[in-house]
């Protein structure tokens, strides 16, 4: 039975959609069946070239993609990448055997400063300062070279904090990526799926938020040195930080369940969106809820 608010159909049951990125009306989609653009806020979707049928595991879009149109993709071997909102693509590659990528990370000072981090399954961090034409690695210090996410500081500029989270615990950089140092965070809650950063509007304070497979999710105020288990006691695929006209900020959490949703920081939390299946990637619209469901396509559903 087709699933209600179904928008994007895959052709076999194994494939599987692994990130979604949106900005200035575009959405786009990296699925084991390609690249996926849409630019009806998820209603309707086209594969894109160059990936074609080809495996795409990462995507992201400039901070300023209104005026840059910039966006990246993540396939077996390279980067892809393009300044015109996805209409014609340019392909970074590197050496062999190419690297199997899991991440990718824009720099919230994209405009200026043109940086790119890329995290891979068996080869640590990657990096780009020149809007992703030339990638290096950057993995001095890091002894865990499976990196599952990235997350950079809301404070880029000035900080260059990053932080990286493995299959056996979470690094973090203070020199946007080019040493690394392993914090606080317990090993026997990794490895780490998910990351998040918020500023507590009270305190000042740098919130960052680990999820992981087993644990539930982790969270710290003093850069990872020390940690609070919050009440989610579910596998945490993937956090979204939704920014309230307070001050505050709403989290969001893709667990194997659905969406749910916390309003104080992690302490409680409510469904937001249950799933029939198991949900692989979630992104917030402004009025609407994008969800790839394993083996099913995208969902877009009511949200807000």
């Amino acid at each position: 039975m087709r699933q209600k608010g179904l928008t994007l159909e895959f052709e076999t049951a194994e494939d599987t959609v692994f990130a979604l990125a949106a900005a200035d009306g575009s959405c786009f989609a990296a699925c084991s069946a390609g690249l996926f653009r849409s630019t009806d806020a998820g209603a309707s979707w086209q594969r894109l070239r160059p990936s074609s049928e080809v495996v795409t595991t990462a995507v992201a879009v400039s901070p300023t993609f209104a005026s840059d149109r910039s966006v990246f993709a993540a396939v077996k071997g390279g980067i892809l990448r393009s300044s015109d909102g996805g209409d014609t693509w340019y392909t970074s590659g590197f050496p062999a055997p190419p690297p199997l990528f899991s991440c990718l990370a824009v720099s919230p000072d994209f405009e200026r400063d043109g940086v790119l981090l890329a995290g891979t399954l068996e080869d640590g961090v990657f990096s780009s300062a020149d809007r992703g034409l030339r990638w290096q690695p950057w993995n001095f210090g890091l002894f865990d070279l499976s990196v599952l996410c990235l997350a950079l500081s809301p404070e880029w500029r000035r900080d260059e904090t990053v932080y990286a989270g493995t299959e056996t615990g979470l690094y973090r950089s203070d020199n946007g990526g080019r040493a690394w140092r392993f914090t606080g965070f317990p090993t026997e809650f990794a490895p780490v799926l998910s990351l998040a950063l918020a500023v507590d509007s009270t305190s000042g304070k740098t919130l960052l938020f680990a999820g992981g497979e087993a644990h539930g999710l982790q969270a710290s105020c003093d850069q990872g040195a020390s940690w609070q288990g919050l009440t989610l006691d579910s596998a945490v695929n993937q956090l979204h930080v939704q920014p309230a006209a307070d001050g505050g900020f709403a989290l969001y959490a893709l667990v194997n369940e659905g969406v749910v949703r916390s309003a104080d920081g992690g302490k409680s939390w409510a469904v937001a969106q249950p799933t029939e299946a198991v949900p692989t990637a979630m992104l917030l619209l402004d009025d609407a809820l994008l969800l790839g469901v394993h083996g099913r396509g995208i969902m877009r559903l009511p949200f807000g």
